[in-house]
């Protein structure tokens, strides 16, 4: 089946499988299954080379599109493709810059296995899910193996999450299984420290300086430029004196007058009224 009237090329080398396809997304044809990870799927052809060539398990393979010199790894999920054609996750047909129709080239390839990966989550929210790293080493189960520089797909409760892979060890390609690796976070893309703010006082004042001969005070303070000021008081003559009662006497004195009480006052103060 010809999708797009070009022929594809064929080639076999004795030092391992090496092709060149047409690269098909595999959601075109239904497998939505490859969306969830780095596997493709190879015509038979490929399956009965790869066989009697290699006992590797799993098969790995580079994928390169060499118009524009961008590579990735990945592993094979069945070998039920049309004759000249792979296909391949959408996510990693972006990656590589590859179009549908395009030009891919699939060799294959033993890759080391790995012990440490560091990944950079493209948004907060995936951090916040309630165990981020159990549902990173569920949907790493999908990736047969990780190249750096890859930008992967983690699916969970029917969102998508974009993860990039910033460090592998003990290579920049590695294989995730029948192996323990270690798992590093870096800070998602998205992710912005709350500025902290600082409040700083209009002026800052110092203590008293000096007094003048004159009894004035020099307060010296800074404004928020930094530049220092200096306060003055006022003349003495101009502040208010502090109140001294022998200077405002009264002529005589205060008279104590003779407190004079109405004999029948507590007598009217008997008897009342009644309330009606």
């Amino acid at each position: 089946m010809d999708f797009f009237g070009l022929r594809p090329h064929h080639r076999h080398h004795q030092q391992g499988f090496i092709e060149t396809y047409k690269a098909v997304p595999a959601s075109f044809f239904g497998k939505e299954e490859v969306e969830k990870g780095n596997m493709i799927i190879l015509p038979s052809s490929a399956a009965r080379y790869i066989l009697s060539q290699s006992s590797q398990n799993p098969m790995l393979f580079k994928i390169t599109n060499q118009q524009l010199n961008i590579s990735s790894n990945c592993g094979v999920l069945e070998f039920t493709a049309e004759e000249g054609y792979c296909l391949l996750p959408y996510w990693l047909m972006q990656h590589l810059g590859l179009s549908e129709g395009g030009d891919v080239l699939i060799e294959s390839v033993t890759l080391p296995k790995g012990t440490f990966v560091k990944i950079q989550p493209h948004e907060t929210a995936f951090i916040d899910l309630p165990n981020p790293k159990a549902v990173l080493e569920n949907g790493l189960r999908n990736y047969l193996c990780l190249t750096k520089g890859d930008s992967i797909v983690i699916e969970f409760a029917k969102k998508r999450y974009g993860i990039d892979i910033i460090e592998t060890r003990p290579a920049n390609a590695i294989m995730t299984i029948q192996t323990d690796l270690q798992v590093d976070f870096a800070p998602p893309k998205d992710y912005k420290e709350e500025p902290v703010l600082k409040k700083e006082p209009s002026i800052t004042f110092g203590k008293e300086e000096q007094k003048t001969r004159s009894g004035n005070k020099t307060i010296t303070g800074y404004t928020l430029e930094g530049k220092k000021v200096e306060f003055t008081s006022g003349n003495k003559d101009d502040e208010e004196r502090e109140y001294d009662p022998r200077q405002h006497r009264i002529p005589n004195g205060i008279k104590n007058a003779p407190v004079i009480v109405n004999p029948n006052y507590w007598d009217s103060m008997k008897g009342g009224r009644k309330l009606n």
